[in-house]
Parts: structure tokens; sequence; C-alpha cells
């Protein structure tokens, strides 16, 4: 791709706009322009915000106001470039997930409305498998359906067969190891230059998440190769045959900043590069997420028109029939459909007949809303969104009353497809509903531990969060995560059901989640373990029922945020987790040495009283902090420890007093006390004597 003659490339003119001048291209050069799109879903008649690089578009969208769009920059590029040559092309999705005035038809309309518009080429996208690739099969090559398959208003359809040229390299049918229904993995364009031929290679690949965005019987019959092996692959064999200018259609993720390019279509092209450093791609249309890309990975482009019609691509490149290639890598802009402009009148004129065939159904009015205001999907910061909480709500309640004891309802937010969009007199119609929920997934009802359900919760954030439910009956705190990255920020801390009463992790749960979500789907494979008890109608149906059953009652339908997830922080958390308790400390005695008082004495000075602290605690039980509220007072004794003093004993017999002659009378005391003294007395005597006794012996 990157073969340059330094002549040629100097002589190249670009216009700032990414249009090319004809005047600035060699005799064997040509220009060429590819109008792409990507996930147009059947928006027949459908707008809404375009978020550009330059802000919020809002009023965009509509498969007429589009073709208008792309007629005009044809016409421009050609005006500019009377040797040049123009495509369209589309990147997967054109189908399914659809309003009413496609879906109830089939999206057969939105066949002929491509087909009018003239798209050349175009790949798969995940949601050509949602009823299965024979249906989409059927629709794509105009086929009639069984007697009594679908809505009468089907059967009588003028439909037609695509004219696209399909391409899909990375889908094997298991049964026969071949590439399904004779589709090809690449098509090649030949485009004259001066009357000498190059051409361009457009392959198409779709992204191998599908197991996880499809009900099972609709994929498990099917292999999907690794999208960069089998890029690397296809690119060989198109430059083996002369084909250097190479374009992929890929139904992959991709943003960018700048001309930078990011994502899973930037990765992607960058193991490409590794595998096959000469692989020669010089654009990816990229789909799926439904975002504004324009930025390179490596040499090659990466282009994405958000979605629903609301934008288009425009890329424009010169061909040089000396290396069959680009001479650098094409340019690209991508433009809202911004209303203000005529309406391609066969477009709309196909569009107008599929409102009239299915009015009988959409226009039946079914309920009526608190207010004229649409029920938005828009979510909040923790990703609630009113619809979501109405749909649930009305999933959880028609479950009950099929006689299942339900105690939550989810579903998946990317099944979501529109705002309930209510009238000016704030009727609710059936077609409303249905672009609400357009895929007709069966409910069922799951028997699930307080674990799976836990897990289930936690796998909301991970994978950066591209996949969350909306929830009735349940109620959660998230907190961050123990290690928290962007790929896994958040974790789930606490749930609980609607009255209040916390998960247990070990008990048992009755649960309605669609089938795509019980299949595994939006990779909340904790799902797939429940026990499956039983099932209702479609999702579709519930929710028209629902609504039809308020207008029975009386009751207008409402819906707003109501908190169904609580963000905490880990600190927040752990504050909550702690525990406060008074503790009384006891006073002490303290005695203290006093030469004031006797010795043996003792005298309490203060008496003491006991003190109060307040402890904090964590969970564990480890002190956090303490707070003293009372000050304890000690006990303080003074202890005496002054010498008594005694009278002086005289130690002679002259000054002992004359005994007395007679007998003594001896009175016996009537207490202890008495009989104490006595006693004293009675002991002194007798030491007296001795004592005279002794000095009597001294003088002889």
């Amino acid at each position: 791709m990157k073969r340059k003659h330094c002549l040629k490339f100097s002589a190249l003119g670009l216009l700032v706009s990414g249009s090319l001048l004809a005047s600035s291209v060699s005799a064997d050069q040509a220009p060429i322009q590819i109008l792409g799109i990507n996930d147009f879903h059947g928006a027949l008649s459908t707008t809404g915000s375009a978020y550009m690089p330059e802000g919020r578009i809002s009023g965009t969208g509509s498969a007429a106001v589009l073709s208008t769009y792309l007629n005009k920059a044809e016409n421009d590029f050609l005006t500019a470039n009377p040797n040049g040559h123009s495509l369209r092309v589309q990147a997967g999705d054109m189908v399914g997930a659809s309003p009413a005035n496609s879906g109830l038809l089939q999206d057969e309309p939105t066949i002929r409305v491509l087909n009018a518009m003239g798209f050349d080429y175009g790949t798969l996208g995940n949601h050509e498998f949602d009823e299965g690739l024979p249906e989409f099969y059927r629709i794509l090559n105009g086929l009639a359906p069984s007697p009594g398959q679908f809505y009468d208003i089907v059967h009588t359809y003028p439909r037609e067969a695509s004219q696209q040229k399909t391409v899909i390299a990375n889908v094997i049918d298991k049964a026969t190891g071949t590439i399904p229904y004779g589709w090809s993995p690449y098509a090649v364009e030949d485009v004259d230059v001066n009357g000498q031929t190059v051409k361009i290679g457009f392959i198409g690949i779709v992204t191998t998440e599908i197991p996880s965005l499809v009900l099972k019987q609709h994929h498990e019959g099917y292999q999907f190769l690794d999208e960069a092996e089998t890029i690397a692959t296809y690119s060989k064999q198109l430059r083996e045959q002369g084909v250097h200018a190479i374009i992929v259609l890929a139904h992959v993720p991709s943003t960018s900043e700048g001309d930078v390019a990011s994502g899973e279509a930037a990765d992607m092209m960058a193991r490409v590069a590794t595998i096959d450093p000469s692989h020669s791609v010089d654009v990816v249309f990229a789909g799926h997420n439904h975002v504004y890309t324009n930025g390179l990975a490596g040499n090659t482009r990466i282009v994405q028109s958000i979605a629903q019609g609301k934008a288009y691509t425009d890329v424009r490149g010169i061909l040089d029939t000396e290396t069959k290639d680009f001479v650098s890598t094409p340019t690209a802009t991508v433009t809202a459909t911004a209303p203000g402009v005529e309406k391609d009148p066969v477009i709309q004129a196909i569009v107008n007949e599929a409102d009239s065939i299915v009015a009988t159904v959409t226009q039946a009015k079914i309920g009526t809303a608190a207010s004229s205001d649409d029920i938005t999907r828009d979510i909040n910061e923790f990703k609630e969104s009113p619809v979501g909480n109405l749909i649930t709500t009305g999933q959880l309640e028609i479950a009950r009353k099929e006689g299942y004891n339900v105690d939550f309802a989810l579903t998946n937010n990317g099944g979501i497809r529109s705002d309930l969009i209510v009238g000016d007199d704030k009727s609710i119609t059936w077609g409303a509903a249905q672009a609400v929920q357009p895929f007709g997934n069966i409910l069922q009802i799951v028997e699930l531990t307080g674990q799976q359900i836990y897990d289930a919760l936690n796998q909301q954030y991970d994978e950066s969060e591209r996949y969350f439910l909306q929830m009735s009956g349940l109620k959660y705190i998230y907190t961050d995560a123990d290690n928290p990255t962007p790929e896994n920020p958040y974790k789930v801390y606490k749930a609980y059901k609607a009255d209040g009463t916390e998960l247990d992790p070990s008990a048992t749960y009755t649960v309605v989640i669609n089938d795509f979500l019980y299949g595994g789907g939006d990779s909340f494979s904790a799902l797939t373990g429940g026990r499956l008890v039983g099932a209702i109608q479609p999702d579709t149906e519930v929710f028209v029922s629902y609504i039809k059953g308020l207008e029975a009652a009386g009751q207008p339908v409402t819906a707003g945020i109501t908190g169904v997830k609580t963000y905490k922080s880990a600190a927040q958390i752990a504050a909550e987790q702690t525990t406060e308790e008074e503790v009384e400390i006891p006073f002490e005695s303290q005695r203290l040495e006093d030469s004031t008082l006797p010795e043996g004495t003792e005298k309490v000075v203060t008496k003491g009283v006991n003190g109060k602290v307040k402890v904090v605690k964590d969970a564990t039980g480890k002190e956090i902090s303490r707070t003293v509220l009372v000050e304890p007072v000690t006990e303080v004794i003074h202890v005496g420890t002054k010498k008594a003093t005694k009278p002086e004993q005289q130690t002679t017999e002259d000054q002992l007093p004359p005994a007395k002659k007679g007998k003594k009378k001896v009175i016996l005391p009537a207490t202890g006390e008495s009989a104490s003294i006595l006693l004293t007395v009675l002991g002194l005597g007798g030491l007296v004597a001795v004592l005279a006794l002794v000095l009597r012996r001294k003088k002889k």
C-alpha cells in the first residue's frame, strides 16, 4: 500500500474538506469515493441525536434524509472529479432491533430502501443473527415466509431481493466447514482508470462476540474465526491476485480522538500488522458500538458513522494504475444527517408505504402517560434509566400475574432500543412500545442463588462496564474494586430485596430474565447457571400487555429514577462498618506518705470517681480511636510516718512506789475491754517484781 513514486506523491493535492480536485490527478490515477454507514437497524423514520466531535446535533436521521445527504456527497464528488468512481458500503446491523414500520414487516422495507440508495457491498452484524441466519437469508433474497409464520401484513408485503454483494469471511458453518449460504469472504470491484483497471478488494468481518450477543440456537451452528487472523489471510490472497487497495467492512467496535483510532478495531489492525506487515488494508469501516470514529491505526484509516442513519462516512483516495493501490492513506469525513434538507422522495415513498401498512397495528392506543414527555432510556451516572425501570417493573408484574412468585426482573440495557414516545395528548401507541422492546425475546423464569445474582451484578463492572442491567425488585450498593482498574473499576458491596432484606448468597431467588440473558448474552455468564422453571410471553408482548393493563385500571404510565444502584466509596463503607461504645475507667487508689500524721494512721483526702471513654472500632474489632468523656478522679490516701513520743521509764527501786500491804481485791471486768486493761496491769506488776528481784541479787 505504501509503495509510492515521489513525483506522483508531490503532485497530489488534497482539499481541506477531504475532496479531491480533478486537476490534481495525473493521467494514470483516478479518485475514488466510498460512502458508508453502519448499524442502520431499520431506522426508516427514526431521528435522534448525533454526538459529533463538535458537539450534539439534534434531530438527525431518517432514511429519506440520509439518502439526500448520500446523493449530494456523490454528486459533489463526481462533479469535481468527472473521472472519479463512487461506491456505497455498509458494515452490518442493517436489520434487527428495528422500529415497527420495518420490524413488523420483518425488515423487508429496509432491504428495499438500501436497494434504492444503491448500496454495493455489505457485511453481517450480530443483529443479522437475531432470528437466525436462515431468516436473514430469506429476507436478503426476497423469499416469501412460511404461511402463518408472521403477521398477515408480512405475507402480502411487496418484498424484493437485496442488490448488494454480501461479504463475510470469519463465519464458518460447522456442519459443512464453509461460509454459510455461499456468501464470499471478499469481493473485488474493478475501477476503470483511463482505460486501465485497478481492483479494490472488500473483506467482510463480524465481531467474534456473537455467542455473547445472540440466542444460543442462532449461533451454536457456527464457528467465528479470529478477526485479525482472517483479515491477514484474505489480504494476502487478494495481493496474490494483484489487489492492493483493500477495504475491510468490519462489524467491530471503534473510537478515535483527534486523528488516532482506538478500540477493538484499532487493536485488530495492530494484530493484522504483526501477523502480516504487508497486509495492505487501507480503510476499515467499523461498527457495533455506535460511536463516531475517524482516525488512523498505523497506516489504516478507521471510520464509523454512529448509527441509525444519523451520520454517514465519506472516504476519498486516489488509485494508481502502476501500484494498483491508493497513492496514500485515504482521507475521510463523518457528517451528521442534520434536519432541514429535502427528503429523497423515492425513499420517503417506501417509508410512507410501510407506515401505512403497519398503521393498523402501530397506531392503536394502548396506554396514557402521566405527562406528554417521552419516557427516556437515557441513563444517569449509575446507569439507571426511567424506561429501564418501567420495562422491568412490567416484567415483574406480568410474571406474578402468570402465577410465578418472582423476586426480581433483570434485563440487558442493550435490548432497550428507544425512548417510549408519548403523544401530545399523552397517548402511548403499540408502535411506540414495540420500538422500545423490538426483539421479541422470550422471558424465562429462572431460579438463581444469591451468589449467582451477586456474580451477575459484578459482571456489569468488567469489560470497562460495556454491558449493564436494568432491574426491578432489587437494589444494591456498589463500591471501589479491591484493586480498581479501568477494565474493572467497581464491585457490588450489598444487594437487597425491595423490602430491604439483604440477599443471602446461599438462598434461592426467582428471577425473570429474557432468553438472551439466560443464554449468557452480553457476557452475563453467571445467569446461565440458573434453573429454568417456566416461561411467559416475549418481552415485546409483555411490555405492551403491562401498559394495556395500566390503561384498563385507569392508571397513567409513569417512570423515573428510583435509586436502584447506589455508589459508596470504600472510605464511606469503612466508616459505616465502625462501632462505638462507652467504656468505664475505674478509679485507682494512691497512697502517699505524710510526715504530719502519726505512724500507722491514714487519712483519705480525695474520694475516687470512675471515668468514661468513647472507643471506636472497625469491623474486625480493632480500636481506631478513643475519646475521654469523663476524666477519672484518683482516690488519694495519706499514710502517717511520724514516730509517736512516750514518757521516760524509772530504772531504780527507790523510784518505784511503795508496795501496799494486805490482800488485794481482784475485780474481774465485765467486758472484754476491761479484761484487757486488767491483764495489762497484772503484766506490768509482774515485770516490776522481776526487776526488783534482779537488783537485790546484784547488791548481795
